[in-house]
């Protein structure tokens, strides 16, 4: 089971990622995908997953400002269906517009989340989102 599923579009933001969960010594699985069309096909199982059976991630952490199906509407989509409904989904994003929290909590997102600014600032709030979402939260499991 994948624990986060990192939904980015900006190369050096998801190696930042990669790196720092790789620093918190914990074993954190993960995947990142590119794009909001490879997350919908992922949490929905089509496309190129259709016949690659597999689990839901524990947590989603999802940038917004998305190239073609944006943030939002991956929410949307997800929330749509039965097997998503519940799947904790953070929102994480550069932006603190109150026009784009507002709209990524009219969607579904259980949290919206700005990145910092700095290398350390980031880290330490991944290890609190994950010990957050992961450890600590009790979800609702779909099979």
């Amino acid at each position: 089971m994948v624990d986060v599923l990192y939904v980015e579009d900006n190369p050096n933001d998801a190696d930042i990622f990669g790196r720092l969960i790789r620093k918190m010594n914990r074993p954190i699985t993960y995947t990142v995908l590119e794009s909001g069309a490879d997350a919908v096909d992922y949490l929905t199982g089509q496309g190129r997953y259709k016949n690659q059976p597999h689990s839901l991630p524990k947590l989603v952490l999802l940038d917004l400002n998305l190239n073609g199906i944006s943030g939002v509407e991956v929410v949307q989509q997800a929330r749509s269906i039965d097997r998503t409904r519940f799947l904790p989904i953070v929102a994480f994003s550069t932006s603190d517009s109150p026009h784009d929290i507002k709209s990524a909590y009219e969607a579904g997102v259980n949290a919206y989340v700005v990145k910092p600014g700095s290398y350390q600032a980031t880290g330490s709030l991944i290890s609190k989102l994950c010990d957050f979402w992961l450890e600590n939260n009790t979800r609702m499991d779909h099979r």
